[in-house]
């Protein structure tokens, strides 16, 4: 075999290796993991209309921001956005988020914070956001785009 095959084939055999590290790393690429990208609900409670959305680094911490149309519990149904930093465990990013209501006049009001879960079903490729709203029913995220 000359060096040249025998390199092709290295090369070919090195990149087959490294993507199935990178797929049991549970990533596509670096700080991809299937929490990123940008999410929809309907609030269970109210209603409104929540966008999320998910970045992440490589070491898996993430950074979330939320929208939502009408924060009924926070922000008597004002425009109210959240933000924080978490991290994943498995199937859960856990973070705190800073909730903040939306005035007319173009600045905002602190609204408190709140310990949010958000879990991902890869079967259905939803997210189930766990929190300590007085809601029978979880609100489901669905991927719109990464």
């Amino acid at each position: 075999m000359t060096r040249r095959n025998l390199f092709i084939v290295l090369s070919v055999i090195l990149g087959i290796v490294l993507t199935g590290v990178i797929r049991a790393s549970g990533t596509n690429g670096v700080g991809q993991t299937p929490f990123v990208g940008f999410w929809e609900a309907i609030d269970s409670f109210d209603g409104s209309t929540q966008r999320l959305s998910i970045t992440c680094t490589s070491d898996k911490s993430c950074d979330v921001r939320l929208n939502d149309t009408a924060f009924s519990l926070s922000c008597s149904n004002q425009i109210g956005f959240a933000q924080g930093v978490g991290s994943i465990q498995g199937n859960a990013l856990t973070v705190e988020l800073t909730l903040s209501c939306s005035n007319l006049d173009g600045t905002s009001t602190p609204a408190g914070s709140q310990m949010n879960e958000f879990v991902l079903d890869p079967k259905n490729k939803t997210l189930t956001n766990q929190n300590d709203d007085p809601v029978p029913v979880p609100n489901v995220f669905f991927k719109v785009s990464q």
